[in-house]
């Protein structure tokens, strides 16, 4: 543990309590990367911290939130203060992560008379590890507090970032499988039944991986901007990762007749009876439908429950394996780039030629005669 322990006293109970509290409803409330603006008035820069915020997608935002508060969790239990951190504290933290993990001391929980297992912490990579960071200086910067990587000794913070960089350098990056078009296939034939919840698991599989959609995209479709087509779909994305002026796209769901993702989507809307508002919406436990739109979670979920009835490893798949499942396939079959990047809505053809690389490793190998 760094010396940070005798320059910061350890707050206890109540104290540190408040200070979580306080850190979380604090990193709730912003809706700004830059929310400290001294010379404006206090109506003038709330409205400019609303329309800077709209720079940030939601999904960052989560998952900054989520972060920020396995730090508090972490602070909580070594006695530390989260808010403001010091550089050795933050540390201590990421150092801790990329050796063995941290996850929060939870009460044993039980489900159905069913105990769960506390999830064991695992060493993270340099990326999850750099996000935590990020995470950090967004809320010491909502609350107005000087970020532990600009403090007067942010050098032991910085020293142990480049540490962690360095071993973690020949690392290489947790793939997710892509359900491209036999999976998808599989996964789809997997998803028996005739009732709500299979009929929407078909159509989000089908078009989630047809749209190459992130999961944001794909639980953010509404009626009203889904119009039919000749030839298939219409799918109107407002602002999304790489379009964060929300210029907006609209993607082409073609009438395909081996996924038919169009025909999912039309029986789907047709047995819930959905006119308006979310396309792909959260169902009761017992399957009965709700006006609310899926999280991208719940994506993730139906993606692994239905990789599991199709007899493949589900701690392989992700809510990404659509996305990737589409780009993959596309590249398969000699699809032409541009096209895979218009769909895909990648921000750079880089980006999409990934895909197109790990499929032709081995076409035409350079050993393939001899081998």
């Amino acid at each position: 543990m760094p010396s940070d322990a005798t320059n910061q006293p350890a707050a206890k109970g109540n104290d540190l309590d408040a200070i979580v509290a306080g850190a979380v409803v604090v990193l709730d409330q912003v809706t700004s990367l830059e929310p400290y603006l001294p010379d404006l008035s206090p109506g003038d820069r709330e409205r400019v911290d609303a329309y800077v915020g709209r720079a940030s997608a939601d999904a960052t935002l989560r998952a900054y939130k989520s972060d920020w508060r396995l730090f508090c969790a972490w602070c909580a239990e070594a006695g530390y203060r989260p808010l403001p951190a010091t550089p050795a504290t933050v540390a201590a933290f990421l150092t801790l992560l990329a050796e063995t993990g941290f996850s929060p001391r939870e009460p044993l929980r039980t489900k159905g008379g069913r105990i769960i297992p506390r999830q064991e912490p695992r060493p993270l990579g340099k990326a999850t590890i750099g996000r935590r960071l990020a995470a950090i200086v967004f809320a010491h910067r909502a609350a107005d507090m000087e970020p532990p990587t600009t403090q007067p000794d942010a050098s032991r913070l910085e020293k142990a970032l480049r540490a962690i960089r360095k071993d973690k350098r020949d690392e290489l990056p947790a793939k997710k499988r892509a359900a491209d078009g036999d999976v998808l296939r599989d996964m789809l034939r997997s998803v028996i039944g005739e009732d709500l919840r299979a009929y929407r698991d078909r159509a989000l599989l089908a078009i989630g991986m047809a749209g190459a959609f992130r999961r944001s995209e794909l639980v953010a479709i509404t009626v009203g901007r889904v119009s039919e087509d000749s030839r298939g779909l219409l799918v109107r994305i407002g602002s999304s990762k790489t379009d964060q002026e929300g210029k907006g796209h609209t993607v082409a769901i073609p009438d395909g007749r081996r996924l038919e993702p169009v025909r999912h989507y039309r029986a789907w809307l047709e047995l819930a009876g959905i006119s308006e508002g979310p396309v792909f919406r959260k169902l009761t436990p017992q399957g009965r439908l709700t006006d609310k739109a899926m999280s991208a979670q719940g994506v993730a979920l139906v993606v692994k429950a239905a990789a599991l009835a199709a007899g493949y490893p589900p701690e392989l798949f992700s809510g990404h394996s659509l996305r990737a499942g589409f780009l993959t396939e596309a590249g398969r079959q000699n699809a032409n780039l541009f096209k895979m990047k218009e769909h895909s809505r990648h921000a750079s053809l880089e980006m999409v030629a990934e895909y197109v690389r790990d499929h032709e490793r081995f076409r035409e190998h350079a050993g393939e005669g001899f081998l």
